[in-house]
C-alpha cells in the first residue's frame, strides 16, 4: 500500500469541481497533506471562469457531473475546447446511467466513483501528475 509520502505533489495545481459540502471536506482533508495548491469551483459557472482565466496553470481537474446551472458535461466540453490536453477526473455518484462511458467518450482522462476511497483518488491523480517522493 502506497503511503503519503508517495503523494506529494507540491509543484502541481488541481482544480476541484464540487458542490456538495461533505465531497468538499474529503478533497481537502486528502489533498491537503499532497501539498497541491487547490482551487475550488463549486459550480459550473465557477469552475469555467477559474477554467477561462487559468487554465495553462492548472495541472489537473476533479470533476463532478452533477453540478448546479452549468452541469459537469458542459464543463467538460468547455474545457476540452480550451485546453484539450488537461487531465480531467470525472467523479461522482450517478453510476447507473451511463456517465463513465459519456465522460469518456467527451474527453475525460479518469472515472472515479462516489464515495471516493483515498487510495483510489490518490492513485489516479499519480497516474497523471508525477508524485514528488519525500524520503
Amino acid at each position: 500500500m502506497m503511503e503519503w509520502a508517495d503523494y506529494q505533489f507540491s509543484d502541481k495545481t488541481i482544480l476541484v469541481v464540487e458542490d456538495i459540502d461533505t465531497s468538499i471536506k474529503f478533497f481537502d482533508a486528502a489533498l491537503r497533506k499532497s501539498q497541491a495548491n487547490i482551487l475550488w469551483a463549486k459550480n459550473g459557472e465557477e469552475a469555467i471562469n477559474i477554467l477561462n482565466e487559468k487554465a495553462k496553470g492548472i495541472d489537473l481537474v476533479l470533476l463532478d457531473l452533477n453540478l448546479p446551472g452549468i452541469n459537469g458535461f458542459d464543463v467538460l466540453k468547455h474545457l476540452r475546447k480550451i485546453e484539450p490536453e488537461l487531465p480531467v477526473i470525472v467523479q461522482t455518484a450517478y453510476l447507473f446511467s451511463g456517465e463513465r462511458k459519456t465522460s469518456l467518450s467527451m474527453g475525460a482522462n479518469g472515472f472515479i466513483s462516489k464515495p471516493v476511497q483515498l487510495n483510489d483518488l490518490l492513485s489516479n491523480i499519480a497516474k497523471f501528475l508525477s508524485p514528488e517522493v519525500i524520503c
